[in-house]
């Protein structure tokens, strides 16, 4: 490739904002970051014998693209039975990490329609993974009273003028806020009306106190919802980047294509690992969720004491605050990370993490 090529491709690359876009880091590197995206959990020693007994059995070669076929059993029976899908093992691609759940679903997805409606604040992954090939974006308002969701008249809106493909976060990846049960069967209804298809991102899911509604159980035949997340959250695995896509069959082949390109496969020990959390999920998140919510409801009291201003949302692994340019310099010079909203398209807010840790960032502000 002669230099001048080079030199135009790398300063194309560097006028890219969406390509340029930070990602969050994917797990917590320290006590006082509350910035990443998983959560710190230590690797149950079962997980971790799945792994090397399976690279002790030779499991380091390629194997089928859109991943192992009993944790692609696992993944669909545990959506149907954890958000009342619909899915079999052929709707199931196991992908590497989130990010590449986004970026094959934006992407190829995205190819069926003249463009994608995403709300205004969302996920920076989002925006990344829109950067390398531009999907014809169109942004709907995101309501801060509503955790910063597309209110329903802005989905509407969007199918109304055209759009037929949407991407949507519930729970919100900023500050956990979930569409109730009657605001997602309005999308559903939206959605059939007018044909479209949603990529949905229930990755959060499991951290929602009490009932969750997603839209791929409003999907009876697997047709119109592709849903994203992460592989058992909580369980040690965000390092270990084991995402998943649960979509039509129809669209499978063109992200298997495209997946076969970018990596082949997702590590296969990775999965074995995956495979063996399926058997202890249940359990685990349970202890999870009851210890976080105990935590979370400290914190907001604590948060409210303060004076300070919490976005509203239904997770408990999350907390999102309205906060000053003043204030968000105090975490910094109190040496903690935290996820800035201008990454989301909200300036005024950041999330943090909720671990023990996130007290002493509250009590930095007090």
């Amino acid at each position: 490739m002669a230099s001048h090529t080079k030199s135009v491709i790398l300063a194309q690359h560097r006028a890219n904002d969406d390509l340029n876009t930070p990602l969050l880091p994917q797990v917590a590197r320290a006590d006082s970051d509350l910035e990443a995206d998983g959560m710190r959990a230590p690797l149950d020693e079962r997980i971790i014998a799945a792994a090397s007994a399976a690279l002790e059995d030779g499991q380091t070669h390629y194997v089928d693209v859109p991943g192992i076929g009993p944790l692609r059993d696992a993944v669909a029976e545990y959506l149907n039975g954890a958000v009342g899908a619909h899915y079999r093992a052929g709707n199931v691609v196991i992908t590497a990490g989130l990010q590449e759940a986004r970026f094959l679903s934006i992407q190829m997805i995205g190819e069926q329609y003249d463009s994608i409606a995403l709300p205004a604040v969302v996920h920076p992954g989002v925006r990344k993974a829109l950067g390398v090939r531009s999907r014809n974006p169109k942004t709907m308002p995101a309501d801060p009273a509503q955790g910063y969701l597309a209110p329903l008249d802005a989905i509407a809106q969007a199918a109304a003028d055209g759009c037929r493909l949407f991407y949507l976060e519930s729970p919100s990846r900023l500050s956990g806020a979930a569409y109730a049960a009657d605001e997602v069967a309005a999308i559903s209804q939206i959605v059939a009306d007018k044909d479209a298809a949603v990529i949905w991102d229930q990755g959060l899911a499991p951290w929602v106190e009490g009932a969750y509604a997603s839209l791929a159980a409003l999907d009876s035949d697997c047709a119109r919802t592709a849903a994203i997340g992460e592989a058992y959250s909580g369980m040690g695995l965000a390092s270990w980047f084991v995402g998943y896509i649960a979509a039509p069959e129809a669209w499978v082949p063109a992200m298997q294509s495209q997946k076969q390109i970018m990596a082949i496969c997702t590590s296969t020990a990775s999965q074995y690992a995956a495979l063996e959390a399926d058997q202890l999920y249940t359990e685990a998140r349970a202890r999870q969720l009851s210890r976080l919510g105990g935590l979370r409801a400290d914190l907001l009291s604590a948060a409210g004491q303060a004076g300070l201003s919490v976005v509203g949302g239904e997770t408990v692994n999350v907390i999102a605050l309205r906060l000053s340019e003043d204030n968000a310099n105090k975490l910094r010079r109190a040496g903690i990370d935290f996820a800035a909203g201008r990454l989301f398209g909200a300036p005024d807010v950041i999330r943090l993490n909720v671990n023990r840790s996130t007290a002493a960032a509250l009590s930095a502000l007090s």
